[in-house]
């Protein structure tokens, strides 16, 4: 998957949804990236897609507050779903985003596994991000734990700061992906790492 990406067919925003119920059912395998808000989510998946202008991306944190489905390659469907832990949303909105990412990974009949991003600048997994990844396995998801923003942290310091969020949630030191969306490092090892996840379905 994505060796030649000049043959595969190209990227295309499917719809965008309030809610979980608000999805159309499919057959189509669908991995999905969440993480806390302002992680670099829209611009990973840009990356990913090789289409950066079709994912619509901010400075805002929160921004996002709805379900937003890509196709890739024409075969997998990639969710955008909205950031937590952002402390200025209003109370019930942070409360109902929670409910839907829940909702979404527990009930989502498609959703093969999620790509957690964290921000490497933030030396280590927070609380949310704990709970998020326990939600993720305790619906039987695969979890991929992607690591953004890799060229804002020193060469000699990114291997420490990789381990330290391996070891905060408990995977195995070494699954992680590095990757930054500006420079691209780590696109084609996150594209193999969803053709695996596809074709192991």
């Amino acid at each position: 998957m994505g060796s030649h990406d000049r043959d595969r067919p190209p990227p295309r925003f499917l719809l965008s949804a309030p809610s979980v119920t608000q999805l159309p059912e499919s057959d189509r395998p669908e991995i999905a990236f969440a993480g806390r808000s302002n992680v670099g989510k829209s611009s990973v998946l840009g990356m990913i897609l090789a289409s950066p202008k079709l994912v619509r991306t901010s400075r805002t944190p929160g921004r996002t507050q709805a379900l937003n489905l890509f196709s890739f390659e024409d075969r997998v469907t990639l969710a955008d779903l909205p950031g937590y832990g952002y402390a200025k949303l209003p109370k019930d909105l942070r409360r109902r985003l929670q409910t839907m990412l829940v909702d979404y990974v527990s009930g989502r009949a498609p959703l093969l596994g999620v790509a957690l991003l964290i921000d490497l600048r933030r030396e280590g997994a927070t609380d949310d991000d704990r709970w998020f990844a326990a939600k993720i396995l305790e619906a039987r998801r695969q979890l991929l734990l992607v690591l953004t923003k890799a060229d804002l942290v020193a060469k000699n310091r990114l291997l420490a700061a990789t381990r330290r969020v391996e070891a905060d949630l408990g995977v195995e030191a070494g699954v992680a992906v590095v990757c930054s969306a500006k420079t691209g490092a780590g696109r084609a090892e996150l594209v193999a790492r969803i053709g695996e996840l596809v074709a192991g379905c």
